[in-house]
């Protein structure tokens, strides 16, 4: 009689791992329930708790550690591959979208599911968004340092910049054309046109929109 070959513990988790990913793609979180990922693996229900003790959460929280750390990882290496603020800048933009491209659950997981979970993962991915954001601010502060601009806002367009790319990505996502190059080429075109807009000092345009209504206020009186 032929025996059937036991799975190790690190073979049963990854399969609990592939079959949470699956459906936590094709469904989301809330539709997705803990029998499903468990028969998708080939195991019990009491088996996936034994790997993972607080069920569908902690499930969640790790197949989404595991495409954070990746697009973490795959940035960091990009910007630091130069010493060019603007390479830097280019190479950190199409990592991003090269994550988009390869892992593109890991993307939906990431962007779709976050009104959906629990304050643990919500957490999880402010954490990574502002290490993220960190990155990006230390690049574009070089960047404005070389055009002699005061990197004071470069915070401010680090948030702006991830969040256009990321909502960018949603609708490439679908059918990814133009190329991924193209891609990138079109947002860093608007970024560095935006950088050679910037005054020295941001507040002329608050300063501007009040001279603006003063004189309009004017013109109506007269």
């Amino acid at each position: 009689m032929r025996k059937v070959k036991r799975l190790s513990r690190s073979e049963r988790r990854g399969r609990l791992l592939e079959s949470a990913e699956r459906l936590f793609g094709e469904q989301g979180y809330r539709r997705t329930e803990v029998a499903d990922i468990a028969r998708g693996a080939g195991v019990t229900k009491p088996m996936l708790y034994r790997h993972f003790q607080g069920g569908k959460s902690e499930i969640f929280l790790a197949v989404l550690e595991g495409h954070l750390n990746s697009l973490v990882r795959r940035l960091w290496e990009a910007i630091a591959s130069s010493k060019r603020p603007r390479d830097r800048l280019y190479l950190g933009v199409d990592a991003y979208l090269r994550f988009v491209e390869e892992e593109p659950e890991g993307f939906r997981l990431m962007t779709d599911s976050s009104p959906e979970v629990d304050s643990e993962v919500g957490r999880r991915l402010s954490e990574a968004r502002n290490v993220i954001v960190a990155g990006l601010t230390n690049t574009l502060s070089d960047v404005m340092g070389g055009l002699g601009l005061d990197a004071e806002g470069a915070p401010i367009y680090a948030y702006a910049l991830l969040g256009a790319v990321e909502s960018v990505a949603k609708w490439w996502i679908e059918d990814k054309t133009p190329d991924r190059e193209r891609m990138v080429d079109y947002i860093l075109a608007l970024v560095w046109r935006g950088f050679d807009g910037l005054p020295r000092d941001p507040t002329k345009f608050h300063l501007l929109i009040d001279q603006g209504a003063a004189h309009q206020s004017a013109t109506r009186k007269v």
